[in-house]
């Protein structure tokens, strides 16, 4: 499988350790193959198992991502539950307030409450103008019909919302560094397959130096690129933020090439789509619906995340589609 995007360092690595073995076979006692290694001096030359031990490293990257991205899934997840209860209860203020401070100022100061799927930046504000409000309520002496403090159903205190809105407040806190801990670990993984692919460029410049010309060993050289013409055509993708399911929907067009594989989906962190950091979030049989629905990056309103489709091959060729940006609007 040559290497056309991060997806496929695990595919080549498990074509050229093979070959790596069956060439220090051949070499018997004139072996095993040493490379030089272009990384640097230290070692002076690298041997099959060090090759081992990069694919074990960054198959762990990939782990690692994915672990990550589940990370950032399960926070966000704990927040919006923590969404739904605050905004519940700044509901019940401002119906308590209005019910028994009616046509006194704290009433006509009560804020307009967010929507739970509302980022930190418009959710929070109005919860803080509640906690103010709610201590000045708590400190009035003379209201008239009114006895402080105010509590909300089941005797929810003050002290308990501001209790719950620090919590809310550092769970945004956590969501942002388990998102951070993606990009570092796409980070990681690059750093990887940037010591990888000089080693496998080594390895094709060294076997001709071992074998004849007409060897098999020469001639079956795992390759690093996809052979010209051979790439399958790009198929046009689209996204829209589908309300009924609250995901982004991606769909595509039909690919023709004769030796379609899957169809798959991957993101890029940030605003723009880097091919360098992109990661698989979808495989798609050729024969299934040509859809895809995810969150991935679309934690709350107003968020954008970028996608492409890739057309992959059976001769371990790939292109990707243009890039689709998605919204998230509710």
């Amino acid at each position: 499988m040559p290497i056309s995007g991060p997806s496929s360092y695990p595919g080549t690595l498990n074509d050229f350790i093979p070959h790596w073995d069956a060439s220090n076979i051949a070499l018997g006692a004139g072996g095993p193959m040493l490379l030089r290694n272009p990384n640097g001096t230290v070692p002076a030359t690298l041997n099959r198992a060090d090759l081992i031990a990069m694919r074990t490293a960054l198959t762990t990257a990939h782990t690692d991502i994915q672990g990550q991205i589940n990370n950032v899934e399960l926070a966000a997840a704990d927040l919006q539950t923590m969404k739904v209860a605050m905004n519940l209860r700044g509901g019940q203020f401002n119906a308590k307030v209005r019910a028994v401070l009616g046509g006194t100022s704290y009433a006509t100061a009560l804020p307009e409450l967010p929507t739970p799927t509302d980022g930190m930046g418009v959710f929070v504000p109005p919860l803080d103008d509640i906690l103010t409000l709610w201590g000045k309520i708590n400190a009035a002496a003379g209201i008239p019909g009114f006895t402080a403090p105010l509590l909300l159903l089941g005797g929810y205190t003050l002290g308990d919302y501001t209790t719950a809105l620090a919590n809310l407040k550092l769970q945004f806190e956590t969501v942002a560094k388990e998102q951070l801990g993606v990009t570092l670990k796409i980070g990681d993984r690059n750093a990887l397959q940037d010591l990888i692919y000089p080693v496998l460029k080594v390895y094709r410049q060294t076997v001709p130096t071992q074998f004849a010309a007409n060897s098999p060993l020469v001639l079956s050289l795992p390759k690093l690129t996809p052979d010209p013409g051979s790439t399958p055509d790009a198929v046009l993708a689209n996204g829209i933020w589908n309300v009924p399911t609250t995901q982004g929907k991606l769909t595509w067009g039909e690919s023709t090439d004769p030796n379609l594989d899957e169809f798959e989906v991957r993101w890029s962190p940030g605003p723009t789509y880097d091919a360098a950091n992109e990661v698989v979030i979808g495989n798609i049989p050729k024969n299934a619906a040509r859809e895809f629905f995810t969150t991935q990056g679309l934690l709350a309103n107003g968020d954008e995340s970028n996608f492409k489709v890739y057309v992959k091959t059976t001769t371990g060729n790939e292109r990707g589609s243009n890039t689709v940006k998605i919204t998230r609007t509710t």
